[in-house]
């Protein structure tokens, strides 16, 4: 049933030569080991780490091995990973354009349609209705502590509060009289209604006042922001470009690759905050990174080797000038 290898590849023939050469032996002594004649087994053995023997018996690759002193498991687990290597290399050759090219494109397309450098809060033009019922609440309580509201008082309070704001922020009129009128039949008094509305009012007269006063960001800004942020795009799309590269030539299985690449960012924000500013710190944030990401289960050696291309991709778009010092 596995008599033949399907396929011998010209990778596997010089994986072959590789196994030998690693032995010290010459192709003489292989063919001897293995029981084949002076006379053919030389050539044979030539021919077989030439890629040339088109479907060799799987008994004699394994005879091949064990004349070697190779371990079968480890020269297939080489196999795996030349395999793995080939499959990456034909994807992106599939791919239409390189990945950094298409997001340095398409960052420089949003600025030069003026969509505004994005912010890590929501945009200032949408209300945080929730982050505005918290305020609420924490001006509700210090109100009910100085009114001294029992607690089922309060707990009619609050729920009023919460059903009376979200009537207003639909602007919801019969909703907001309909509910007042509720919780005045449940025995809340109308001057307890009255500073509760108050509150409610002045919390979100107080979010559109900072909403108008937010003035749009000034073009020169706008523009010098998306210039930086292309250049960052530029940096981090080669670093991870590499980063990447050397995950394959590592074997690393794919599921991975997220988790290293989270390492090589933080990398990067090390190499770009003490870069040529203080060596010994950046030393020490690196070394700390290493540590934090070890402890995630990553491979000491891969991150070592990883944190190594980062530093020398980093000095290397600092030597053109694509990084600004």
């Amino acid at each position: 049933m596995f008599r033949n290898i399907p396929i011998f590849t010209q990778e596997m023939a010089k994986l072959l030569l590789s196994v030998r050469e690693k032995a010290h032996l010459s192709q003489i002594e292989v063919a001897k080991r293995i029981g084949l004649s002076l006379k053919s087994g030389y050539s044979y053995i030539s021919h077989l780490e030439k890629g040339r023997v088109k479907n060799p018996p799987i008994w004699t690759i394994l005879l091949y091995l064990r004349a070697c002193g190779e371990s079968w498991s480890e020269f297939f687990k080489h196999l795996d990973a030349i395999d793995f290597r080939a499959r990456h290399e034909k994807m992106i050759l599939q791919l239409p354009q390189p990945l950094e090219s298409r997001k340095v494109q398409r960052a420089a397309m949003r600025y030069e349609t003026g969509i505004e450098f994005p912010a890590k809060e929501k945009p200032e033009t949408d209300i945080d209705f929730e982050r505005l019922k918290s305020r609420i609440e924490n001006k509700v309580k210090p109100f009910l502590i100085k009114h001294e509201i029992e607690e089922n008082q309060a707990s009619l309070c609050r729920k009023f509060v919460r059903e009376y704001f979200n009537f207003m922020v639909t602007l919801n009129k019969s909703g907001m009289k309909a509910v007042t009128e509720q919780y005045q039949r449940a025995g809340l008094k109308t001057h307890l209604l009255y500073g509760l509305k108050k509150i409610i009012n002045s919390v979100i007269r107080a979010e559109i006042k900072r909403i108008e006063a937010k003035k749009p960001l000034p073009s020169e800004k706008q523009e010098k922001m998306a210039v930086g942020l292309t250049r960052y795009r530029i940096i981090i799309e080669r670093i991870e470009a590499e980063a990447h590269k050397l995950l394959c030539e590592l074997s690393i299985p794919t599921p991975w690759f997220s988790l290293y690449k989270g390492f090589v960012r933080e990398c990067y924000k090390a190499m770009k905050k003490y870069c040529a500013k203080n060596q010994e710190l950046l030393n020490k944030s690196l070394t700390d990174i290493v540590h934090k990401w070890k402890k995630e289960g990553l491979k000491q050696d891969v991150l070592l080797k990883l944190q190594n291309k980062v530093i020398s991709t980093y000095n290397d778009l600092r030597m053109k000038g694509v990084v600004r010092s």
